[in-house]
């Protein structure tokens, strides 16, 4: 089993300690760092991917509904804004920032890519990393199938975005 599956194992097994029928929880943890695993940043991969030390192995996460653009595609070419966003990231997330990972369980774990599906929140800190990308210009929404529970503050953050022609928004006609 892959070491990324081990980890979210550990992280569902740790997030359910405790639980009777009567106190089990009806839904997944609040947005913005309530609930969730505790990690550390080892590394930003780019604008919405990094790497944490998850129960002792390194997860690559894929922050849920952020869509940045490419900076380190192999197979494509860098886009618009991609190193910019990619910098912002590795700022929001210097390696040994404490943060907390909540999945959405309304949302699958794992994306095809084998990456961790979570919200991202600095430590002690109320607004997601997710949500700050997109709000400040660095990203757009991955909209998925719609029904994951950032999705309102998501579209409100970059519809705000747009509206103030933040970031890519501005930078790159193809998105305006």
């Amino acid at each position: 089993m892959c070491r990324s599956r081990l980890a979210a194992i550990a992280l569902t097994a740790v997030a359910c300690a405790g639980c009777s029928e009567v106190d089990a929880p009806s839904a997944a943890p609040a947005a913005g760092g309530a609930g969730g695993e505790e990690a550390v940043v080892t590394r930003v991969v780019d604008g919405d991917t990094l790497i944490a030390r998850l129960g002792g192995d390194d997860v690559r996460v894929r922050m849920l509904g952020v869509d940045a653009p490419e900076s380190v595609a192999e197979d494509r070419p860098v886009e618009c804004f991609g190193p910019q966003a990619s910098a912002r990231a590795k700022a929001l997330l210097p390696k040994g920032t404490r943060v907390t990972l909540a999945t959405d369980p309304s949302q699958g774990r794992f994306d095809r890519f084998d990456r961790l599906l979570a919200e991202v929140s600095v430590a002690g800190t109320a607004r997601t990393i997710n949500e700050r990308l997109i709000a400040e210009g660095y990203a757009e929404v991955f909209r998925g199938d719609g029904r994951g529970r950032l999705q309102p503050r998501l579209r409100a953050a970059e519809s705000a975005a747009r509206e103030a022609g933040l970031g890519i928004w501005s930078a790159c006609r193809s998105r305006r």
